[in-house]
């Protein structure tokens, strides 16, 4: 018997599963639900994957959120900062360059302002700049060559593993990456920042300390279906419209709708029959990062950090530009909800990105020793435990292959009655709203018969 299936019960999948008008079947390769958007129980604490932190700006999911059974959300206005030549600065860092040592502040200034006044002073009748091509170009032509020396290119290089240059300009236009006006450039320049800039100025997070798997606990509520949990995938056969799972049942589709990595999908269809050439180089040019997240429980309560504003409590995110840090974010579950700690602690989620071999269990005594030096913990003998976890796929590298890579295995599926979506199934850069409209999309999808 045919029928329609749902890969993955993260938040996409759950999603697709919760809007779905007609008959669905869930197989979750893992023991547990959520996907990325899981908390950790461990002794003392609760961890999230990494900082899951609920942005909600469509009407409709804010709506439904809003509904769900057994889930409280508390807003939260954001707590962000940058550490940077010894100090904390407010975020973003191209607005905010009070409190930096002034050649640098100088620099970012002068660098912004020769950006934006590059056309002006040329004059009406010279040529204009060229598009920019590569990140690189988007960000010298946008902040300037200061903020690039500065935060933009050190920053991004960690977070991606490759220099801006590699990268392609296309996905700039997102609104991931705030873009100030000249009078915020020059309020931040002399203290008078407006701290609210980006699309992450607040933020929604359960207020029971059970953590971020909260939201997907609540979808799971709703459903009519069982979500079938440890049924891996071990191939699928476009042809035949079948699933195989790792414990051998064959299973046949109408629609297939995958949240698996958009890599891993076509390395199961490749083994379930030869893919086209054109196919095959697609999936080779694919290329991401790995996040190694470290989770760190220490004594002593979140506190306030001198820099350039009110004291108001230790930030909830702070980014970390500079190299000498093996790091490039480190997050506070308790900073945002104390409940996620036992007692008079507070804990860490410290993430490093990385291709290749690089052993992130090898630099933990280097990571806890920059914790201590940005004071986000009373030294290191305050640590009480460190867990390490790896997140594959974290970061899709936006080369120039990939909008067409991308594109050619999107299609190739769909044109089998297969539609990959969701942050990883997508191949894309998005947050947790973006995976509950993915679902609710691809449960359109499926109700369109």
């Amino acid at each position: 018997m045919t029928q329609n299936l749902i890969l993955g019960a993260g938040l996409t999948g759950l999603s697709t599963a919760a809007h779905a008008e007609v008959d669905v079947r869930v197989l979750e390769a893992t023991p547990f639900i959520g996907g990325k958007a899981r908390t950790r129980k461990r002794p003392g604490a609760r961890f999230d994957i990494t900082g899951h932190w609920l942005h909600l700006r469509d009407e409709q999911i804010q709506h439904w959120v809003e509904q769900l059974p057994g889930l409280t959300l508390s807003r939260h206005n954001r707590k962000a900062r940058i550490f940077s030549s010894g100090v904390y600065t407010l975020y973003p860092f191209q607005a905010n360059t009070y409190g930096l040592p002034p050649t640098v502040a100088r620099a970012c200034l002068q660098g912004f302002v020769d950006a934006r006044l590059h056309d002006v002073e040329l004059g009406t009748e010279a040529p204009r700049r060229s598009d920019p091509v590569t990140f690189a170009d988007w960000i010298e032509q946008k902040f300037g060559s200061g903020i690039a020396e500065h935060f933009m290119f050190p920053y991004n290089e960690k977070i991606w593993t490759v220099h801006p240059r590699e990268l392609s300009a296309a996905w700039c236009e997102s609104s991931y990456i705030p873009i100030p006006k000249v009078e915020d450039i020059i309020a931040g320049a002399v203290g008078a920042s407006r701290e609210a800039l980006g699309y992450n100025t607040h933020f929604l997070y359960p207020d029971d300390g059970g953590g971020i798997e909260g939201l997907a606990q609540a979808i799971k509520r709703t459903l009519t279906v069982e979500i079938e949990c440890e049924r891996a995938v071990a191939c699928i056969d476009l042809a035949k419209r079948q699933v195989t799972t790792v414990d051998g049942e064959i299973i046949g589709y109408h629609k297939l709708v995958s949240t698996m990595a958009l890599s891993s999908l076509i390395d199961a269809c490749a083994k379930g029959g030869d893919l086209p050439a054109e196919v095959a180089q697609a999936r080779r040019l694919l290329r991401s990062t790995t996040v190694s997240h470290l989770d760190v429980l220490a004594k002593g309560s979140n506190h306030d950090l001198e820099g350039p504003w009110d004291g108001s409590g230790q930030p909830h995110w702070v980014y970390f530009p500079e190299r000498q840090f093996p790091f490039y974010r480190v997050g506070s579950f308790s900073a945002v909800e104390p409940k996620m700690t036992d007692g008079d602690t507070r804990n860490f989620y410290v993430e490093i990105a990385h291709r290749g071999k690089r052993r992130v269990e090898d630099e933990v005594d280097n990571c806890l020793a920059g914790l201590a030096e940005a004071r986000l913990i009373d030294g290191v003998d305050s640590v009480l435990a460190v867990h390490v976890e790896h997140v594959p796929n974290a970061y899709v590298l936006q080369d120039p292959n990939y909008q067409t890579s991308r594109t050619v295995l999107l299609d190739y599926l769909a044109k089998h009655h297969v539609l990959s979506t969701g942050r990883y199934g997508n191949w894309e850069y998005s947050a947790m709203e973006d995976a509950l409209i993915h679902g609710r999309k691809a449960a359109q999808w499926l109700n369109d018969g």
